[in-house]
């Protein structure tokens, strides 16, 4: 399988012949050169690799040394290696910048790695907490204020509140959960954008979305399809600023499979399942209780950020879930938002990567970054990962917005 899209087309009886000519002509490598190296020697030019950086584990630097033309024992050339660089004649490293690919451009790649903001997750954590984290300072400077009143009033405005309130050293309130359930919509159309097949959704009272689903499961079971959404609602009546996430399958000739992810903690998860339950009759319900939420006014982002948790660990997680499985691991990006220090620093996967980035230079895990989100607020100690979430969702929907030529 062609994984790569490499297309390599079928050359011409002249061609041919004078390929085979050439490499009659070409000298066999040396004895000493490795097996690897001979192979790459038969590769055709035109095909273009990507470069990636080898690993500085001794392991991986001792197996580069073996596939060096000349193998090169000196003790200058190891240390260099252990350390993950090469010099520039390297024959691997000329290799990996096939296709046309200099020296200069993989130096540039390599100082915009540095020069990234992401690049910040390898600091060191300050001994106190800082008043506002450089990592939440970071998305805040993200923000482009200037374009978003250009695009949307309500945007700006939100954005505005919520930048003074992190100046301020102080987190969200209810005008900001407010302009949280005022934006959601917005914040779903942009990710919907990004992640296709999320198909998320969001209601303003729980009477709407009990509505919208028996509506589109009499759909589904009349046309004999399937359809697998995710909802974010306020699930109790009265209580409007409260929201969680749903992750909804439905499909003919089943009756509906929903999945709920609460992060409030205290009864609010019972309260919601008996209310599903009563509304929708003859459902499957399983409901989940993350409590990574300690703050009253970051409902909506949390249940936003479980949605799309939700969505990009189906197969692993949620699909599991659905089909009844008990005690599923809940997988450790769920928890990056954690407002609780204590949660974290005892929590089995509190070492295990949660950053897209594996092992390279923006590789950041969930200990590391709740610490590096901690603030030093009027109420003591405070976690901030879920406020950086929100100036993410603002900053994307300004660029969402500015994409689609949207104006105020």
């Amino acid at each position: 399988m062609n994984i790569s899209g490499l297309n390599r087309r079928q050359g011409t009886q002249a061609e041919n012949t004078e390929g085979a000519s050439s490499s009659v002509n070409t000298p066999q490598p040396q004895r000493g050169a490795g097996r690897r190296l001979q192979r790459q020697d038969a590769l055709p030019t035109d095909t273009r690799y990507s470069a990636s950086r080898t690993s500085a584990s001794p392991q991986s630097a001792r197996a580069a040394g073996r596939y060096e033309a000349g193998c090169s024992s000196s003790g200058t050339q190891d240390t260099q290696q252990a350390e993950g660089s090469m010099p520039s004649s390297s024959p691997l490293l000329q290799f990996r910048l096939g296709g046309g690919r200099n020296h200069s451009e993989l130096e540039n790649f390599h100082k915009m790695m540095l020069d990234s903001p992401k690049a910040s997750r390898g600091d060191a954590i300050p001994e106190q907490p800082e008043a506002i984290p450089k990592r939440l300072l970071e998305k805040m400077e993200g923000i482009n204020l200037p374009q978003l009143a250009l695009r949307n009033k309500d945007l700006y405005e939100h954005a505005v509140m919520v930048c003074d309130q992190v100046k301020n050293g102080s987190g969200s309130n209810k005008d900001i959960i407010f302009g949280d359930i005022k934006m959601l919509p917005l914040f779903a159309d942009v990710e919907n954008s990004r992640n296709p097949g999320l198909n998320l959704h969001t209601f303003k009272t729980n009477k709407d979305f009990y509505t919208a689903i028996k509506e589109q499961n009499k759909y589904v079971q009349k046309n004999k399809q399937s359809l697998s959404m995710r909802v974010v609602y306020p699930p109790l009546k009265g209580m409007y600023t409260h929201h969680i996430a749903l992750d909804i399958q439905l499909r003919h000739g089943h009756r509906p499979s929903i999945v709920g992810f609460e992060s409030n903690p205290g009864n609010l998860i019972k309260l919601a399942e008996r209310d599903i339950l009563s509304a929708l009759g003859n459902v499957k319900l399983n409901m989940v209780g993350h409590l990574i939420q300690n703050s009253k006014t970051d409902c909506v982002m949390f249940a936003l950020n479980n949605a799309l948790k939700a969505f990009k660990h189906h197969d692993e997680y949620t699909a599991r879930l659905h089909n009844g499985e008990e005690k599923v691991p809940i997988p450790a990006t769920f928890l990056k938002h954690a407002q609780s220090k204590s949660l974290v620093e005892n929590h089995p996967e509190k070492d295990t990567t949660v950053t897209k980035d594996k092992g390279g230079l923006h590789a950041e895990t969930l200990l590391h970054r709740n610490r590096a989100y901690r603030a030093k607020r009027f109420a003591g100690q405070h976690v901030t990962s879920i406020e950086g979430f929100r100036m993410q969702e603002i900053k994307r929907a300004g660029e969402f917005l500015a994409a689609n030529r949207v104006r105020a």
